[in-house]
């Protein structure tokens, strides 16, 4: 009997694949003298990003879609709002689909068309990306819905159809929540509904070989978007975003992004009043590798359920390491700069919102008297809630 050992060559070739990537990001970030603690930390979101790249590039299939999980807590890249869930699958431009199912009772959701695969999206498309709504079609008792994605409509065919652009690769499903637990999430499938022949291996064999570059581009793409909008909108600052709407973002939102970069004993006071009519807004703190900071352990994102408005209207919320003292704080954890971000969805207005910096101290003679104060007991049932909520979610 042979007693050779058998032996997985592709194995080896995806390790040395993935080999460069931990030192292509950790010289990418560049904090200077990072920590074990930092090195730890980068590491966890490299090995996320390799997860994403199986789950959304190597196992998904247009002859056989299927919605995937894209991004969350646990894959965090791109600066995720904690109050969507992310969904993707490939598509085949030519093909005909039908998704079906229930709407549920969320805010919105929303399925865009795009031309491109996450790897390698570096810049502005040429083709805007086409945006479906749940809410433009009809729907059947218990809010069943179906609809027709395809190039032209079927003949004779007379329900709801979405056309299917000649430059789609690819579907991203957005559902929104502004009351993560009473809320519910729709239920959406897809299939595929004309044939198509089988996936060759050798597409499959450059999904697999572009893991190492999905994974370092991924978190590379990040990093540099949080740098782009430190140098280009400035620090301690709200401007209204050159950049994310052509880049992925919703076109039917407005976004406003900016970097904090602030001590542990000082503050930044964002004060805004809100648009006339708003289908929904929310404000967000990332990191500066524009990971969002965890959301369920923290409070690192209000919405209009969560956050409390001033008797004139406005919303003022404080971002800080140190809890303020008030309902409307946003929890930036130990970073020392990050991410800011407001977004309008469906606005009939974009109010500028004005940012103050003072010391975590003197929070409260930036807000108005009667802002009540949040007590520790009411802390930890706003976050009991915020980690029940994110697992009643359809993250997964």
């Amino acid at each position: 009997m042979s007693s050779s050992r058998l032996e997985m060559p592709e194995w080896a070739a995806l390790l040395r694949n993935l080999a460069p990537v931990g030192d292509q990001l950790i010289h990418r970030w560049g904090r200077a003298n990072p920590s074990a603690d930092d090195r730890r930390d980068l590491f966890r979101l490299a090995l996320s990003a390799v997860a994403n790249g199986y789950l959304s590039h190597i196992a998904l299939d247009p002859r056989r879609p299927t919605w995937t999980p894209c991004w969350n807590i646990s894959m965090n890249m791109g600066g995720p709002c904690p109050d969507y869930t992310y969904r993707t699958t490939d598509v085949d431009p030519k093909g005909s689909y039908r998704i079906s199912g229930f709407r549920g009772t969320n805010r919105f959701v929303e399925i865009g068309q795009q031309s491109y695969e996450l790897l390698g999206h570096e810049g502005p498309t040429s083709v805007a990306p086409m945006q479906h709504s749940l809410d433009e079609l009809s729907l059947g008792a218990k809010g069943a819905f179906s609809v027709i994605l395809s190039p032209e409509r079927p003949a004779g065919y007379a329900g709801d159809w979405w056309p299917l652009q000649p430059s789609t690769v690819r579907l991203l499903m957005r559902q929104c929540a502004v009351d993560w637990i009473e809320e519910v999430d729709a239920r959406v499938a897809i299939e595929r509904l004309d044939d198509a022949p089988p996936t060759t291996n050798a597409e499959i064999d450059r999904r697999i070989a572009n893991l190492g570059p999905w994974a370092e581009g991924m978190v590379r793409f990040d990093i540099d978007l949080a740098r782009w909008y430190r140098d280009h909108h400035g620090v301690n600052v709200l401007t209204r975003s050159k950049k994310i709407e052509s880049i992925g973002g919703m076109p039917n939102q407005i976004y406003y992004d900016g970097a904090y970069e602030i001590d542990d004993d000082e503050a930044l006071v964002i004060e805004t009043a809100l648009p006339r009519q708003c289908l929904y807004w929310s404000l967000l703190v990332a990191d500066d590798r524009f990971a969002t900071v965890d959301w369920a352990n923290h409070q690192s994102s209000l919405n209009a359920s969560q956050a409390r408005l001033d008797r004139d209207g406005k919303v003022r919320a404080v971002i800080s390491k140190r809890d303020p003292g008030v309902q409307n704080w946003l929890d930036k954890a130990d970073n020392p700069w990050g991410i800011i971000q407001l977004r309008w969805k469906l606005p009939s207005d974009a109010p500028d919102p004005v940012v103050t910096r003072c010391k975590v101290a003197d929070v409260r003679k930036h807000l108005p008297a009667e802002t009540p104060a949040c007590s520790r007991e009411e802390r930890e049932e706003a976050l009991r809630r915020r980690r029940v909520g994110y697992q009643m979610r359809q993250h997964w």
